[in-house]
C-alpha cells in the first residue's frame, strides 16, 4: 500500500482526536458535518459566496454514480454514500470534497491519479488547501481499507496519513 503511512509518522499534519465522530455510525458522522457547515456558512453570510449553493440539497443519481465508478473504479463506500446524499461539498476556500456539477457548474471531479506517487493509483477527491494551495486528499485505488491521505505539494512533496476513513476525513475538515 504505498505511502500509507501511520498517524505516528506524520511530519506537517498533527495529530487528530476522533473519538468524538467514532461514537456515529459513519452516515451519521456526514450528516452532522454537512450540517454544522452548512449552519456556520449560514451564521456567517456566507452561504451564496460561492455563486452555487454550497451544500447541495440533493444527491447524485444512481445512474451518475455508476459513470463516476466506471470511470474511477469502485469508490469507497462512505464516499459514495455522501455523493448519493450531496453530491459536493465547499466548507470554504480551498476545502472542498469533488463529486458531481450542479446545474451545469463543477468545484471539481474527481480523478485517479498514478502522479502523486509512481506505482500507487490513488482517486484525488477534495480540495485540502490547509498548507498550501493544490494539496488534496486521497484514497488509494483498490486499497484493501479506506484511509485517507493527504498530498502536501510544498512539504516534499509528500502524502501524509490522514483519517482512518472517508467520514472521518470528513469530520476532520469540518472541525479542524
Amino acid at each position: 500500500m504505498g505511502v500509507s503511512m501511520s498517524a505516528g509518522t506524520n511530519i506537517v499534519i498533527p495529530r487528530f482526536d476522533f473519538s468524538t465522530a467514532l461514537r456515529l455510525a459513519p452516515e451519521d458522522r456526514m450528516r452532522a458535518c454537512v450540517g454544522r457547515v452548512r449552519e456556520r456558512l449560514v451564521a456567517e453570510g456566507h452561504w451564496d459566496l460561492f455563486g452555487m449553493p454550497p451544500v447541495p440539497e440533493v444527491g447524485a443519481t444512481e445512474a451518475e454514480l455508476e459513470r463516476l465508478e466506471s470511470e474511477l473504479g469502485l469508490l469507497a463506500p462512505e464516499y459514495r454514500t455522501f455523493l448519493q446524499l450531496w453530491r459536493y461539498l465547499l466548507i470554504d476556500d480551498g476545502l472542498q470534497v469533488w463529486g458531481f456539477d450542479h446545474e451545469g457548474v463543477s468545484i471539481g471531479r474527481p480523478w485517479v491519479s498514478a502522479e502523486h506517487e509512481p506505482g500507487v493509483e490513488y482517486v484525488a477527491f477534495a480540495d485540502y488547501w490547509r498548507y498550501a494551495d493544490g494539496d488534496q486528499l486521497l484514497l488509494e485505488v483498490g486499497g484493501n481499507d479506506q484511509q485517507v491521505f493527504a498530498y502536501l505539494h510544498e512539504h516534499g512533496p509528500r502524502i501524509e496519513w490522514f483519517a482512518p476513513s472517508f467520514s472521518l476525513a470528513l469530520w476532520r475538515m469540518a472541525e479542524e
